[in-house]
């Protein structure tokens, strides 16, 4: 190898660093080339956790390799389709934005199993327990507090109050609402009972709040969740003959 071979080789791999050290530099800073709006653009994250765990994800469409609680990292500044699913439970989606160098927090994601109602055979007493029986018979339905937040109806809007946020409507009717209930306040989900639904609703207004029938029926009153969120309680009194039914939840 000559001399000037040797120069030559050597100027090429000090070409080469040059070029390519500012490229990696910037790509573990995490900055990508944004081919929409045609320029370099710092990526976001979208944090997403559900109960259930260990379930889907997609985005766009698409499937991610990650399960629940999951960072779905590298994302260009956009707009995203999150869905969350898992067999046996009815999924989830919201359409979310991701910001430059910036991390979007999906926490309040529930999946509700996909059951149906069963009639319960023994009466309240026997079957449920003193708190289950005593939420089936609240003095006031259409108001509730859990960690340190009141969830309130006037029978066609629902809202939550906190030291906070102040007021914040969940959502509004044309059915009259019976009763209110907030579903593991962490979660950010809250049931609501018509005389012929029930519906759990997030309070996530980011997007379309997701909204589940759970139950239905053709006269319903009371309405009472297990102590570990698993089971909801209600009575039909469709035909004239009251019964207590329970859903499975979780």
């Amino acid at each position: 190898m000559t001399y000037k071979t040797r120069i030559g080789i050597l100027i090429g791999f000090i070409a080469l660093f040059l070029i390519t050290t500012p490229i990696v530099v910037t790509y573990t800073a995490g900055y990508r080339w944004n081919v929409k709006k045609n320029r370099l653009e710092k990526v976001g994250i979208i944090y997403v956790r559900s109960k259930p765990s260990n379930a889907d994800l997609y985005l766009d469409g698409k499937p991610r390799p990650e399960k629940t609680p999951a960072r779905l990292r590298n994302l260009l500044p956009d707009t995203y389709k999150l869905t969350v699913g898992k067999s046996g439970y009815l999924s989830w989606t919201k359409i979310l934005p991701v910001e430059s160098a910036l991390t979007t927090f999906v926490e309040g994601v529930v999946l509700w199993k996909d059951s149906a109602p069963e009639k319960v055979a023994a009466s309240p007493s026997a079957a449920l327990t003193t708190e289950e029986v005593a939420g089936l018979n609240r003095s006031n339905p259409l108001k509730a507090n859990a960690d340190n937040l009141t969830f309130e109806s006037d029978g066609f809007e629902i809202w939550v109050e906190s030291q906070t946020n102040g007021h914040e409507t969940i959502t509004r009717l044309s059915n009259e609402i019976t009763a209110i209930l907030p579903y593991a306040t962490d979660t950010g989900w809250i049931l609501y009972e018509t005389a012929t639904e029930i519906h759990a609703i997030e309070r996530d207004g980011r997007d379309v709040r997701n909204d589940v029938l759970l139950a239905s029926g053709g006269n319903l009153d009371g309405l009472a969740v297990s102590s570990d969120g698993k089971t909801l309680y209600y009575f039909d009194n469709a035909g004239g003959t009251r019964a207590l039914f329970k859903r499975a939840l979780q």
